[in-house]
C-alpha cells in the first residue's frame, strides 16, 4: 500500500537571516562567516566595490553547503587588442563553495570550510576556515585565510609542516581545478568582524577586519588600504530584497543589492487559473439549475463523457476499461495539465467517482508513454467521496491506494480504445529567448525572438515535430568572431550561428520509439536536430518501473549545418555516442548521471552530470567533462564544465503547466566534450511519465 494525498504544508518558522558579503556567499562585507542561508535559498544582486563590480548568482544547494557563481568585471583593466576588440574592461567568472563542518551548538561555534575561485582562472582564488558564534544581538566571526583573503599575512602556514608544496603558491591563471594551489603559501591571515542586529527591524551593522593587503591583486593592481577595517550597513528592505552599503579600505564606497527567493517553501503563486475539478466544476453547473445525472452504465456516452470532462482539465483519455465483477473500472490516459503526476491521478479518480455509476467501488489510473505503461494506482471510491465531502482526510485516501506494476499488454483488450484520434496535428507560437551569458565582450548577449512549433503524430510511437524562429530583436553585433580552437569547431563557432541564424529552422525532426522486450525502449530519429546539426539517431534504454537507476545507449551520425540554419549543411561530419547511467541517490533528492563515450570533436572521455531537485520542481546541478584533449590543446578552462537551472514554469504562474525553461552557466564555449542533441530523449520521456511512490504526494484533489 501507498499513498496518494498529502497537504501541501510549509512552516513558517525559518532559520536566521543572513545576509551576503560582497563574494555573494553569507558574510560581512569582504569575509566569509561560517553561516549558511535556509536550505534550498538562491540569491542573485550585485555588488560594486571600485575597482571590482561583481554580479552574483548563488543557491543554497544543500543544508550544508553553499555555491556561489560570479561574473566579475575589473573596471581599471582592459582585454588587450590581440585578445579582443581593446576596449572592453576585463571580465572573469568563478564559482566558490562553503561547507559547514560543525553547527553552533551550546557550546561549540559553528565552523565552515570556504574555496574561493575553485574553477575560473584563479584571479581571486583563496581558502578559509572560519567559525562564528552569536551572542544575543551579536553575531562574531572569526577565521583563517589562505592566498588572496590572507595576503596580509602575519602567521606562518601550519601546512608547511607537512609538506615543501605548502610553501609557495602558484596560479597559472589557466583554469582549471589547481588542487597544488589549495591552502598552499608562506603566510596566512587572520580575519574576522562582527554583525549587530540593531532594534530597528530589518536593520543591521557589520564592521570586520580584512585579510586581504590588496598589494598582491592581479595584474599588477594594486589598490591602497588606508585603514584595515571595513563598515556597513545592511538593510532587508522586503522579505526578498537586501541593499547593503558602507566603506571598505578606509575610503572607497562599497554598494550591494540581493534579491532572494527559496525553492525549498516558495512554489509558486496557488493555481487559480486551472481548469477546476469535476466536483467543483459540476456543482457550479447544478447550481446554475442544470441537470447533474450519474451513469446508469458504463457505454459509449458513458465513456464519451468521461472522456470530455477529463479533456477540459487537460487530461486524455486513451482507454477505458470496465470490469462489473470486481467493481473496478480501468483508464488508461495521458496529460498536459501538470508536472506533479499525483495532481492528475487525483482529478482523474475524483471525474470517476462523480460519473461513474454506483456498481464500480474502485478507479485504477494508468499512464501511458506510447504504447507503455509507466504507472498504475488504484483508488478506493468511498475514500475519494468521502474526501471531497468533508467526511474523510487525506490519509484515509493515502492508506487505502494500492500501487501496482505496469502491464505489456497496455489496454490492447480494453474495451474502448483508440479514444485519441490519428494523425494528431498540434501547433503553437509565442516569443522566446535565446541567450550568451557571461561572455569577454559583455555580460549579455540575447535575442528575442517570436518561435513557432508545430507537431504531428502519425501514431502513438511515430512522430514528426519542427520549430521556426523570427527575430524581434537582438545584440548580436558586439559578438566577436574567434578563431582560437585547435580542435574541430563543433561549438566554438557559435557567434557565426547566432549573427547569420537570426531568423532560422531551429529543429525539423522525426521520432519512431517502442518497446523491443519488456523494461526496453528504443528510439529511432533523422532530420535537423538543432540549430548547429542534423543527422540519424538510435538510442536504447532500460528501465525497470519504479527503480532509483536506468541505463541508456545512444549513437549518431550527424553533420554541421550552414551558418544561416536553413535546409544547407557544411563539410564536417562525426560519429558520437554513449554509454549513460542514471541514478537516483537516497538522500536530497539527488541525481547522478554518468556517462563515456565519443564527442562531436572526435574526442573520447567521459561526463560527470550531480543536480538536485527541490520541492518547488527547480533543478540545480553542476557538470564536468574530461576527454583525451590535452590541456594545451583544450584551451583556457582545461576541460568542459559549468552550472545548470532547470525553472519549471508553474512556479511564476497562478496556472498549472508541464513547461519549462533552462539556463546553463559555463566559463567558456570550447570545442572539447561537446555533445549533439539528438531526438526525443528516451529518459526524459521516462522521467516525464514517472511516478515515484517514495516522494512527498501533494494534495492531489486540488
Amino acid at each position: 500500500m501507498v499513498g496518494t494525498l498529502v497537504v501541501w504544508a510549509v512552516s513558517s518558522d525559518a532559520t536566521e537571516d543572513y545576509s551576503s558579503s560582497d563574494f555573494g556567499t553569507v558574510g560581512l562585507l569582504q569575509t566569509p562567516t561560517a553561516r549558511m542561508s535556509d536550505d534550498g535559498e538562491f540569491k542573485a544582486g550585485i555588488s560594486l566595490v571600485s575597482p571590482y563590480n561583481q554580479l552574483l548568482l548563488g543557491v543554497q544547494l544543500l543544508p550544508w553547503l553553499e555555491t556561489q557563481l560570479r561574473y566579475v568585471e575589473i573596471s581599471n583593466r582592459l582585454y588587450g587588442p590581440e585578445d579582443f576588440s581593446g576596449d572592453q574592461t576585463y571580465k572573469d567568472r568563478g564559482v566558490d563553495f562553503k561547507l559547514r563542518l560543525i553547527e553552533e551548538g551550546e557550546y561549540l561555534p559553528a565552523i565552515s570550510l570556504g574555496i574561493v575561485d575553485i574553477g575560473g582562472t584563479g584571479l581571486f582564488s583563496s581558502e578559509y576556515l572560519v567559525a562564528s558564534r552569536r551572542y544575543h544581538n551579536l553575531d562574531f566571526s572569526f577565521g583563517l585565510g589562505w592566498g588572496r583573503l590572507g595576503s596580509r599575512g602575519g602567521l606562518h602556514n601550519p601546512f608547511r609542516l607537512l609538506s615543501g608544496r605548502f610553501e609557495d603558491r602558484p596560479n597559472d591563471g589557466a583554469g582549471g581545478i589547481s588542487v597544488n594551489r589549495f591552502f598552499s603559501g608562506a603566510e596566512i591571515s587572520p580575519f574576522g568582524g562582527i554583525q549587530w542586529q540593531t532594534p530597528i527591524d530589518g536593520v543591521s551593522l557589520k564592521l570586520e577586519y580584512d585579510g586581504n593587503d590588496y598589494q598582491s591583486e592581479v595584474f599588477n593592481n594594486r589598490q591602497d588600504v588606508h585603514f584595515p577595517l571595513n563598515a556597513a550597513v545592511n538593510w532587508r528592505v522586503w522579505d526578498s530584497v537586501d541593499l547593503s552599503a558602507g566603506v571598505e579600505r578606509g575610503d572607497t564606497a562599497m554598494l550591494r543589492l540581493s534579491a532572494f527567493t527559496n525553492f525549498v517553501r516558495n512554489r509558486g503563486p496557488a493555481k487559480v487559473f486551472d481548469p477546476p475539478p469535476t466536483p467543483a466544476y459540476l456543482g457550479e453547473a447544478k447550481a446554475k439549475g442544470e441537470p447533474i445525472q450519474k451513469a446508469a452504465v458504463i457505454d459509449t456516452a458513458t465513456v464519451e463523457s468521461i472522456r470530455s470532462e477529463l479533456k477540459r482539465q487537460q487530461i486524455n483519455l486513451v482507454a477505458l476499461d470496465a470490469d462489473p465483477a470486481k467493481a473496478d473500472i480501468t483508464v488508461w490516459m495521458t496529460q498536459s495539465f501538470a508536472r506533479d503526476p499525483h495532481r492528475v491521478i487525483g482529478r482523474v479518480g475524483q471525474t470517476l467517482a462523480t460519473m461513474a455509476p454506483d456498481e464500480y467501488q474502485s478507479f485504477t489510473v494508468v499512464n501511458v508513454s506510447g504504447k507503455d505503461e509507466t504507472y498504475r494506482v488504484t483508488l478506493l471510491r468511498k475514500q475519494l467521496q468521502d474526501f471531497v465531502d468533508f467526511k474523510g482526510s487525506a490519509e484515509e485516501v493515502r492508506a487505502s491506494a494500492l500501487l501496482d506494476l505496469p502491464r505489456e499488454d497496455a489496454y490492447q483488450d480494453a474495451q474502448y480504445k483508440d479514444l485519441v484520434p490519428y494523425p494528431n496535428f498540434s501547433w503553437g507560437m509565442g516569443p522566446a529567448l535565446r541567450q550568451h551569458v557571461g561572455g569577454p565582450d559583455d555580460f549579455y548577449f540575447g535575442q528575442l525572438w517570436w518561435r513557432t512549433n508545430a507537431s504531428l503524430a502519425l501514431s502513438e510511437q511515430w512522430s514528426f515535430a519542427s520549430s521556426v524562429g523570427v527575430n524581434i530583436y537582438n545584440n548580436f553585433d558586439g559578438l566577436k568572431v574567434r578563431d582560437t580552437s585547435s580542435l574541430p569547431h563543433v561549438r566554438s563557432d557559435i557567434v557565426q550561428y547566432l549573427k547569420q541564424g537570426e531568423n532560422n529552422l531551429v529543429k525539423l525532426e522525426t521520432n519512431y520509439i517502442w518497446s523491443p522486450a519488456t523494461d526496453w525502449k528504443a528510439r529511432f530519429s533523422a532530420g535537423i536536430f538543432e540549430e548547429m546539426y542534423g543527422g540519424v539517431a538510435g538510442e536504447i534504454l532500460y528501465s525497470k518501473p519504479y527503480s532509483p537507476w536506468a541505463i541508456g545507449l545512444d549513437a549518431n551520425w550527424v553533420r554541421k549545418r550552414d551558418f544561416d540554419q536553413r535546409f544547407g549543411f557544411q563539410d564536417y561530419s562525426v560519429v558520437t555516442g554513449h554509454l549513460t547511467g542514471y541514478f537516483d541517490l537516497p538522500f536530497y533528492d539527488l541525481h547522478l548521471n554518468v556517462s563515456v563515450g565519443r564527442y562531436l570533436a572526435r574526442d573520447v572521455g567521459s561526463t560527470v552530470e550531480l543536480s538536485r531537485q527541490f520541492a518547488s520542481g527547480v533543478v540545480v546541478g553542476a557538470f564536468a567533462t574530461r576527454t583525451d584533449v590535452s590541456a594545451a590543446d583544450f584551451g583556457e578552462g582545461k576541460f568542459d564544465k559549468g552550472f545548470f537551472l532547470y525553472l519549471p514554469l508553474d512556479i511564476f504562474f497562478p496556472r498549472s503547466t508541464r513547461r519549462g525553461a533552462s539556463l546553463a552557466f559555463r566559463p567558456l564555449t570550447r570545442d572539447g566534450g561537446q555533445k549533439v542533441r539528438d531526438g526525443v530523449s528516451l529518459y526524459g520521456l521516462n522521467e516525464a511519465g514517472r511516478f515515484d511512490p517514495d516522494s512527498e504526494w501533494f494534495d492531489v484533489l486540488k
